[in-house]
């Protein structure tokens, strides 16, 4: 298929901020975002949405330039030689339909690559609180580089979503800029502005397709009170994205009101934690000690019977009534 007969859509966003749920809702409108998708795993259970060809070139393109895979490395890629150029169109051609598209946050250390490759391509960005990313990252914990560099997760929201905005400002006319919540509460409106702003021709009910227990994004104010201490740049950011989106937020950005109080008592009951996890009838040991049983595959009855006495004995420690009061 000739480029002139077919519209792109390009999916952008920072790790853990919706962007599967949103590709799958584009999917489920009539957007071809590929045959081989990267399969479900730990984390997004119903799936990436990520298209493999695109996926596996971004990594590529990454390790050659001795960056993370994942792009953990606070650096874009500006340009590629000849022969990668080549590979990127090859992908872009065996991709391409009458209305496609991809989805990978790792596309946003890509974007003025893929304009000058694909410059007729319109850009879907999405956002999300930067303390709601950082605990989606943390309780994932999939990704070796950050559990040894905590502070790269912050560190990361701020540089992907400053790319984010960048591009989007210079690039107004054929971009698009939503918050996830307005994806997941109105995502017939995001449907209707891409067909009327970019020519679309997606359609699709859209009723109940957000599955609440599947995106945990309640209010934390403790977190969201750390982030606004600690991170000042980053509420900025985040504030400076709500101005600019192209529909209105559903919640416009409001202090938490949180008090120092609040950070030393989620520290002390951190270390308290900590003591509970150093007593040898720990949680790891009891799961360890029931995986045995389940490899040997006998006596269940009585791991079983195990595993209940040391989780009433965990319950209702007062260890544990602390970790609850401050979750």
């Amino acid at each position: 298929m000739n480029k002139t007969d077919s519209k792109c859509l390009i999916i952008v966003g920072m790790h853990r901020s919706g962007t599967s749920f949103t590709a799958s809702v584009l999917q489920r409108a009539g957007l071809n975002i590929g045959d081989k998708l990267v399969p479900a795993n730990v984390g997004n259970d119903l799936g990436h949405f990520e298209n493999e060809d695109f996926y596996m070139y971004h990594q590529e393109i990454l390790r050659r330039r001795n960056k993370h895979p994942d792009g953990w490395s606070l650096n874009i890629i500006q340009e590629l030689d000849e022969n990668e150029i080549i590979e990127a169109n090859n992908i872009i051609s065996s991709n391409q339909s009458e209305q496609w598209g991809w989805k990978d946050p790792r596309t946003t250390l890509f974007l003025d690559v893929w304009k000058r490759l694909i410059p007729d391509a319109y850009f879907l960005f999405i956002y999300r609180k930067p303390w709601e990313v950082v605990e989606s990252l943390f309780r994932r914990n999939t990704d070796t580089k950050l559990t040894t560099e905590p502070i790269l997760t912050i560190e990361n929201w701020q540089f992907y979503n400053e790319q984010i905005m960048t591009f989007y400002d210079q690039n107004k006319e054929r971009s698009l800029l939503f918050e996830v919540e307005n994806v997941m509460q109105q995502s017939s409106d995001v449907i209707e502005l891409l067909n009327t702003r970019f020519g679309f021709h997606l359609k699709g009910d859209f009723t109940n397709v957000f599955n609440k227990n599947k995106f945990k994004n309640h209010l934390n104010e403790t977190q969201q009170f750390f982030c606004e201490s600690i991170f000042p740049d980053c509420i900025s950011l985040y504030k400076q994205l709500q101005e600019k989106s192209s529909i209105k937020p559903l919640h416009e950005y409001k202090p938490s009101g949180g008090k120092m109080e609040s950070l030393m008592k989620w520290w002390y009951a951190s270390s308290q934690m900590d003591r509970l996890t150093a007593d040898p009838a720990s949680i790891i040991n009891l799961i360890n000690l029931v995986q045995e049983y389940k490899n040997k595959n006998d006596n269940l009855e009585q791991a079983n019977t195990y595993l209940k006495s040391e989780l009433d004995w965990i319950t209702s420690s007062k260890l544990w009534r602390l970790r609850m009061l401050f979750k």
